[in-house]
């Protein structure tokens, strides 16, 4: 599992793993300032760009791209699928077998 790393611009959060809804392309992105790297890149201020930038180019919309849309409409954040995020607890069957080894 990589390390969290704090977002050098703003220092303020996470810098979690995102990708866009329409095909899947992968970026990193700071939730808090909204600064968005892609993954070939490092994740350093001046490699930054911001996620509005990027969204209003993708769609082909000059200015704010978030005027009839959310975050949700074209963005996702990929799913943590490390091992430790993997564990689930299962319910018992109806014979109280939870299905988990001992």
């Amino acid at each position: 599992m990589a390390a969290k790393r704090v977002c050098p611009r703003c220092a303020q959060d996470w810098v979690h793993q995102y990708r866009f809804k329409a095909d899947g392309t992968r970026f990193l992105l700071c939730t808090e300032c909204d600064s968005l790297w892609w993954p070939n890149h490092s994740v350093e201020v001046a490699q930054a760009h911001f996620l509005d930038d990027v969204v209003a180019a993708r769609l082909g919309v000059a200015g704010n791209p978030w005027c009839d849309l959310v975050w949700a409409d074209v963005i996702e954040p990929v799913p943590d699928l490390s091992p430790q995020s993997a564990r689930t607890t299962t319910a018992p069957d109806r014979a109280g077998n939870s299905g988990e080894s001992r």
